[in-house]
């Protein structure tokens, strides 16, 4: 039978040190909470190496005395609480006295500290757990602790780290909600010498956004401020046209801390219901602030997860205030809803307060060329592709606004398009086009039978096989935008653009960093809109940031099948019969392949008879 042994104190430090400084996200979280606690209000960080090699903080806090310099690296010294009873009423970011003792049990750790009635500061070293020099130090009020060589004498925590752009951008993230908890507070991060975001600390939630996730978050937000049987929840909700394809803009604070809570986040979900799409999840970073008594923080290590003394209470507080402040939504037909199927506008609330203005200090929007300005220019300068014979090509050009379709040597004497790209076939029996039923299914006759297509399930089947056959060859088409595209990006989609840039290229795109939260897109393989090729770039990021995860199966497939549902007619759209006869050429190429459905395995065609008429009526039994 093992024998029992107590462990000795540097293998339960290290044991428990895996708890606290788990990444160096970790450790930047809890020095950077120990600043809060502080008093601070500008609090700079400076990482190197995904903050493996160098790990900084520095605040003007209110600073660590001199006699109590040394007795702050021990386990569970804290100046939060006293007594048991002390975590009934917990006020403060931190309160265990884990972390400073947690992050020296595995790293180098030096502390420079002033208060404001010393004259001079204290300079104290320790390395893996142990203080190993001290001395007084010229120093401003506030404190600097630097972190080097961290989880040096860990090896096997190394191998569960990743690369350090990765780490980086966890970092990035922690600092971020933290920012967005904080807007009073000046936060700024520096990345290998390079500053990667900085907030103004002027306490304008609204301003912290614009530099965490960019001017489109920023312009599209609602204030939000309720209160109800000593509940208060306060922040801002997006608008429906922010919503992302996962819930990754999620941000919840209790009391100032930021947690994890997957209810809430349905609750606000269910506030949205018929807002968004199947699949959309809102935008939102709100603060529940609440006595204390009622939320027990003391259930996790890392104090991301608590508990609440009546979690249904809460909840129908953080839905009717979400719920209310979209009384005032209401569904418009806009614009996009030409391309984009169904789009939402915020109208102003009826019931609720006017929220406060806020004025950006933005550059000037620059409105894209006119479509049809530009059509007009090609028309007078570029020859009109013709077909064999002087017939000029037909394709769908109501629905690309305008645009000029090349025909492709590859194809030779075949008319190709690259909306719709499959070749005509030469004996070809005609539909008779009927009609469109709803803006959204033709109804074409041909020989005994009457055929309902869906437009955009086949517009996106022929897309689909387009674009994967050119995606497995690596041989997409593309076009450079005559006016480029910039996306607003948080600093984890950088990071998942950068290092997935192999798919986006593939795909067909060429996208590059345009400053430290953008990117600017350059060429696309398909023709949309500015606002909906915003979009797309936002769901392919989500979508591979997700794979790199957890490993989607057929991911290719998925991602390609994104591309080809955006840039496909959408329903509620109407068609020339033109257009139609194009559509179903196309597509019956298709059908004698065996495909009859569309991607996500809805049907692309119905099939009536006129027998089955004959029936319906009566006229035959």
């Amino acid at each position: 039978m093992p024998q029992i042994r107590v462990l000795s104190q540097q293998t339960a430090d290290k044991i428990a040190a895996g708890e606290v400084a788990e990444r160096p996200s970790s450790v930047v979280k809890e020095l950077a909470e120990n600043s809060i606690d502080a008093g601070a209000d500008r609090i700079t960080v400076e990482i190197r190496d995904g903050g493996i090699r160098l790990i900084c903080v520095t605040d003007n806090g209110c600073g660590i005395a001199k006699e109590d310099a040394q007795i702050a690296f021990l386990r569970h010294a804290t100046s939060k609480i006293r007594e048991i009873g002390d975590l009934e009423n917990i006020g403060t970011m931190g309160f265990r006295g884990e972390a400073l003792a947690s992050i020296c049990a595995v790293s180098e750790v030096e502390m420079i500290t002033r208060t404001e009635g010393e004259e001079e500061g204290t300079y104290v070293k320790a390395e893996r757990g142990k203080i190993v020099s001290t001395g007084e130090i010229a120093c401003n009020r506030g404190t600097v602790l630097s972190v080097k060589n961290l989880f040096m004498n860990v090896p096997a925590r190394m191998k569960f780290l990743k690369k350090n752009s990765t780490e980086s951008g966890y970092v990035a993230d922690v600092l971020g909600r933290i920012a967005l908890s904080k807007p009073d507070i000046a936060i700024k991060y520096i990345c290998d010498d390079k500053e990667v975001f900085a907030t103004s600390g002027d306490g304008n939630l609204i301003n912290a956004i614009l530099k965490i996730y960019g001017r489109e978050c920023a312009e599209n937000v609602i204030e939000l401020d309720y209160s109800e049987d000593g509940v208060r929840v306060f922040g801002v909700i997006g608008k429906p046209e922010i919503s992302r394809g996962n819930r990754t803009r999620q941000t919840l604070f209790v009391n100032g801390r930021y947690i994890k809570n997957h209810v809430v986040s349905k609750v606000v979900e269910e506030a949205y219901r018929n807002m968004l799409m199947v699949g959309r999840f809102p935008f939102f970073i709100l603060n529940i602030e609440l006595s204390p008594q009622l939320v027990d923080v003391n259930v996790h290590p890392a104090k991301t997860e608590i508990k609440f003394a009546n979690e249904k209470k809460i909840y129908d507080i953080v839905y009717h205030a979400v719920k209310g402040r979209l009384s005032g939504v209401e569904r418009r037909p806009s614009a996009s809803d030409k391309t984009d199927g169904a789009s939402f506008e915020l109208a102003k609330p009826t019931n609720a307060a006017e929220p406060a203005q806020f004025k950006l200090n933005l550059t000037p929007k620059i409105e894209p060329v006119s479509r049809s300005a530009v059509a007009g220019f090609m028309k007078n300068t570029v020859p009109e592709a013709k077909e064999e014979g002087g017939a000029p090509l037909h394709g769908l050009s109501d629905i690309s606004a305008d645009k000029r379709y090349i025909v492709d040597d590859r194809v030779k004497n075949k008319s190709v398009d690259d909306e719709l790209p499959f070749e005509i076939v030469e004996e070809y029996d005609d539909y008779k086009i009927v009609g469109q039923l709803f803006s959204t299914y033709i109804v074409a006759e041909k020989g005994d039978s009457v055929f309902f297509i869906d437009q955009h399930a086949a517009h996106e089947r022929l897309n689909f096989e387009k674009l994967m056959s050119e995606y497995s060859e690596r041989k997409v088409l593309s076009q450079q935008l005559l006016v480029p595209v910039v996306v607003d990006l948080s600093q984890s989609e950088m990071r998942t653009l950068s290092e997935s840039a192999e798919y986006f290229s593939n795909l067909g795109f060429v996208i590059e960093e345009f400053g430290v939260n953008s990117a600017i897109v350059r060429q696309t393989p398909v023709d949309l809109p500015e606002l909906s090729l915003k979009q797309l770039i936002y769901n392919l990021i989500d979508a591979v940031g997700e794979n790199r995860k957890h490993a989607v199966p057929n991911f290719e497939e998925k991602i390609v099948d994104m591309v080809s549902c955006k840039s496909a007619i959408k329903a509620n759209r109407k068609l020339s019969t033109e257009e139609a006869e194009i559509l179903l050429k196309r597509l019956d190429a298709l059908l004698e392949r065996g495909i009859s459905t569309c991607p996500h395995g809805r049907p692309i065609r119905v099939e009536m008879t006129k027998t089955d008429f004959e029936k319906m009526f009566k006229r035959i039994t």
